[in-house]
């Protein structure tokens, strides 16, 4: 008897036959509603900022990641115009793709009950929840990732091409959100290995996925050719580089093993974990291969640089596809607690970043402030521990301000540079750049990032400025050096805002000579 059948009457346990279904559409609902309020009312972070700029300069490929972010971006500012929510609605759509493919998968190979279980944990699971909230290369990947696995999965079943053909368009759009997608092939790899008795189909069905996605990829491919590979470079220079004089980084592994838990909730993450074990069912084997290709090979990763707590998480796609599917064969304490873990990391987050929208202008005064940690190490007679709760008040009132201050110092910026009298506008960072370019549209044509600004930003002429002036401004960090770039350095000064922790630096420098850059 097939196990679907022996597993599905005992499935009675979070979501059941008879309510699975409004349970799924009702959280994916609810969900997704929030996230719209939500993602107008909040201000874009550094990255988003980026990306937008991106998107105001249409590529095939971009220095940092393949071009379908800005390609959503695009389309989302063409129908909402210049706002938070043209960034990030493709962000909810992305996440309802993502609940409905994992949830078909599930439902195709455990049941009903499991699916819609699936669905709700792509919806819930912190890291997929906040993926399909802000939107990042990694937005468009995680559907694209579960629609390739549905779509193996039916080629796999039905012994047809056609569907393998579909898997591989699949795996082509992730390739255009995110170089990591490579990895889905990485799991065929695993499953030909661990799939004796259908070596031949999994084969041919991944070659034909792999010619299919190719074809999506061309353009990219082109794009790196056209501009010394340097996307490519830098992907592989950023995931594999080195970062202290030692051959293996146990601390790293250490840490990558300790936040591969915890992506998902504690709970569920050590239920992925214990569900992956199983390769004597075909279902199990075919989910496990996607999820231990990519636990192995940022594992690997990990001893050469620190890893990113996204980078790995497509692995808990199938991850959660698993437990959904073994639900019923952990104890009813293990159950409980990894829901209500679960429920406590997603109530957490949505009250704080309520919080943060509905207090925003109330917490701006506080940024600017601290308590007297000096009296009170007096009072304790703890100085150590005062200094120590002093610097995590700044490093907090920093990481508060760069979210609530970008459109203050943008504003603050925009009027200096009026004022200054200067041809162009130096950027220190590539986020300084983002944050300018959204905040205050009518900079974008006078914007420039001096260093790696080539590479970054290939669209813009900076000869354009040869032997001008240029007004640099740095925040949130300060103690970049462009005067090098210029005939005439200028003295740097600073400038506090009301709400916003670190205080914005501008230096007015006369002659810009980019023949003395430098870039590594």
């Amino acid at each position: 008897m097939p196990l679907t059948a022996t597993l599905e009457p005992r499935q009675k346990g979070l979501i059941g036959e008879v309510d699975g279904d409004r349970w799924f559409w009702g959280i994916l609902g609810a969900v997704a509603l929030w996230k719209l309020v939500a993602g107008a009312c909040l201000g874009l972070i550094f990255d988003e900022c980026y990306y937008w700029v991106w998107a105001l300069h249409p590529q095939a490929c971009y220095f940092d990641h393949p071009p379908l972010v800005a390609w959503s971006i695009m389309a989302g500012r063409s129908l909402l115009g210049h706002q938070e929510l043209a960034v990030r609605s493709g962000a909810v759509i992305s996440g309802i793709v993502l609940s409905l493919a994992g949830r078909i998968l599930a439902r195709e190979q455990f049941g009903q009950a499991a699916g819609n279980r699936a669905g709700i944990f792509l919806t819930l699971a912190p890291i997929f929840a906040g993926n399909a909230f802000l939107m990042t290369p990694d937005t468009w990947l995680a559907p694209a990732w579960a629609l390739a696995m549905l779509f193996a999965w039916k080629g796999l079943q039905k012994n047809s091409l056609l569907w393998w053909a579909a898997s591989g368009a699949a795996a082509g759009v992730g390739l255009l959100s995110k170089y990591t997608m490579i990895l889905f092939f990485g799991g065929l790899a695993l499953l030909w290995i661990t799939s004796p008795g259908k070596r031949g189909l999994v084969f041919l069905g991944s070659l034909v996925a792999g010619i299919v996605s190719l074809i999506f990829f061309i353009p990219v491919i082109q794009w790196n050719a056209a501009h010394d590979w340097a996307s490519f470079a830098h992907q592989i220079h950023h995931g594999f580089r080195n970062e202290q004089a030692v051959w293996i980084h146990i601390d790293f592994l250490a840490n990558y093993a300790l936040f591969l838990v915890v992506l998902v909730s504690p709970g569920l993450g050590l239920l992925c974990f214990r569900s992956a074990f199983n390769f004597a069912d075909e279902r199990f084997r075919f989910l496990a291969a996607f999820f231990w290709a990519v636990v192995a090979f940022f594992a690997y990763s990990a001893l050469k640089a620190h890893i990113e707590a996204n980078w790995p998480m497509m692995a808990f796609v199938s991850g959660l596809i698993l437990v959904a599917g073994n639900w019923d064969r952990f104890g009813q304490t293990w159950r409980r607690a990894s829901l209500l873990i679960l429920a406590i990391a997603d109530g957490v987050a949505v009250l704080g970043i309520s919080l943060l929208i509905l207090t925003g202008s109330a917490l701006t005064p506080w940024l600017s402030t601290q308590p007297d940690f000096g009296r009170i190490g007096c009072w304790t007679g703890s100085p150590n521990l005062a200094r120590e709760a002093s610097r995590n008040i700044a490093d907090l009132q920093a990481k508060l301000s760069e979210i609530l201050g970008p459109r203050e110092v943008a504003a603050r910026v925009a009027s200096e540079f009026r004022s200054s009298g200067a041809d162009f506008l130096c950027a220190d960072t590539y986020q300084t750049f983002g944050v300018l370019s959204y905040y205050q549209p009518q900079l974008e044509s006078s914007l420039w990032l001096p260093i790696h600004g080539r590479k970054r930003f290939p669209w813009i002429n900076e000869s354009t400025w040869t032997g001008k002036d240029g007004l640099t401004a740095e925040w949130p960090r300060s103690g970049c050096n462009f005067n090098q770039l210029f005939r005439e350095p200028g003295k740097t000064r600073q400038v506090y805002l009301p709400g916003v922790a670190r205080p914005l630096s501008f230096t007015l420098n006369k002659g810009y000579d980019p023949t003395r850059i430098r870039e590594d």
